[in-house]
Formats: C-alpha cells, structure tokens, sequence
C-alpha cells in the first residue's frame, strides 16, 4: 500500500489496529511500554504539565505518562482503541480524534509525545504541523517508532515463519514511510516548523510469559484467520521454534530496538 493513496492508508490503518483493540494490552503494549520512559526523558516531562499523546491506542503508554504527575489526554482515532483505554484507565482522559485536525486550541500543551504511530500516518507531514500548533512557543515533541528491521526479534521470528510458509505479501502493509531514514523525519519536522531535532537508538525488551500472547498479537494484526487453517498452524509451529531462542528462565525476553526522535517549536 503506498502513501500516494492517504485515504486508503487512513482506512487500513484504522481496520488494521481496532482489530487489535481488545487483545492489544496482553500482547503488543509489552512491546511498546518500554518505549514509555525514553518518551518521557526525550520530550523532558515534568509535573504539572500538560501532555498530549497522539495515538494512545489502549492507554497504556499515557497511564505510564501520567506517573510523572503530568496531566496527559491520549487520542486515536480508533473508537474501539478509545473504549479501551476509558475502561482501563478511568482516572485519565482519552478522545476520539483524527491527528490531522487536532481538537485543541493553538499552544495548549506544554509537549506532545507519540509511540509507534507516527510510522503508521496516511499524511504524517499534517499531523506534525498540527502538533506544531498545539504546542506552546518552547513546546517539545518526542516520538518512538521502531529501529533497523533486523533488530526487532519478535517480529522476525513471525516473519521469518510467514515467509517458510506462505507470502509476507498477506500481511497488512502499512505507509511505514522509510521508519529508520533521518532525513524523512528531518525533512518532515522541519517543514511543519519544528526545530531542534535529535534521535537516538535504545535498546528495549518485549518480556512475556509465554509464546501465546505474541502469536495472540501477530494473529490479530496480520488477519491471520483469513489464511487457511493448515497454513497458520504451520505458521504458528514455527513462530514457537523461532521464539525459544529467546527464553529465559521459563518466560521469554525479545530484543528489540526503539528509535527515538524529538524536536521543538520555538520559542
């Protein structure tokens, strides 16, 4: 699926994750709460402050936020997502929204932070001018998507097992605009008038009790019951073999690595 038709991207991407809505907190936030603490150091939370988390998916990642003492609102534009997050996260605020018209007046949050959406944005060049307008002047912005494809251990196990037996050509393919080249974000940000950009690579880890809730997770993004059943139980034979390079003491702990970006309005 290519960027060049944002309203097909916008449609699959929202399919694609309020599917996932109802198991996402028991598989794939394991892979993304990590992102969490280097979220908060990047964009230099503090209490008090007002925070904005654009694509908050099940809330996970704003529950995290929130433990700064920092008074955070999470949007996504997936109203299952957003059911979610109200049920497990009462005390916090959460909105239906689209990023590319924020409902937020000019200059009213202290920083907007975004974990492993901006990759996924049919027009990612909009959302960053929004999140421009909707920081205060000194305002900072800090996101998280994934590193170097070969670093994210999970992933490859699944793939690795989709490609032994049958085409990762059935997998959603998402925008996922170039995740790792710099001068894209460079170019992007500094377009919606963001300035003083740094990134850095972090190592991060998926733990979790057991093979099922990846396979649970994977199952769900990639619409695997639209395969034939002998073909996922394959699938899913080798995705256990694959993953049992990575147990430790009876749970599993997956490599994985995070690139983390930020930048500022001016002041």
């Amino acid at each position: 699926m290519s960027s060049s038709a944002p309203d097909a991207v916008q449609k699959f991407e929202h399919e694609t994750w309020s599917r996932c809505a109802d198991e996402y907190l028991e598989g794939f936030a394991g892979l993304t709460v990590p992102a969490a603490p280097l979220l908060v150091q990047a964009a230099r939370i503090e209490a008090g402050e007002r925070v904005l988390e654009v694509g908050s998916g099940p809330g996970h990642i704003a529950a995290a936020l929130a433990e700064t003492g920092a008074d955070v609102v999470g949007i996504d534009f997936s109203a299952s997502m957003i059911e979610v997050a109200k049920a497990r996260y009462p005390a916090l605020s959460f909105e239906e929204a689209d990023a590319e018209s924020l409902p937020f007046e000019d200059e009213s949050f202290d920083a907007v932070v975004s974990s492993f959406t901006v990759h996924h944005l049919a027009r990612p060049e909009k959302v960053f001018r929004e999140i421009r307008r909707v920081l205060k002047p000194g305002g900072r912005f800090a996101f998280a998507v994934f590193g170097a494809p070969e670093a994210q251990s999970s992933i490859g196990a699944f793939f690795g097992a989709v490609a032994a037996h049958g085409s990762p050509e059935d997998l959603p393919h998402g925008p996922l605009f170039g995740v790792t080249d710099l001068s894209i974000y460079e170019g992007m940000l500094g377009q919606a008038g963001l300035t003083n950009l740094a990134f850095s690579t972090e190592p991060t880890v998926w733990h979790a009790p057991s093979s099922d809730p990846v396979l649970r997770s994977f199952w769900n993004w990639g619409n695997m019951a639209a395969l034939p059943a002998d073909v996922w139980e394959r699938i899913e034979a080798t995705t256990r073999e694959n993953l049992k390079a990575y147990e430790r003491d009876g749970v599993l702990a997956m490599p994985h690595e995070t690139l983390v970006g930020s930048a500022a309005r001016p002041k």
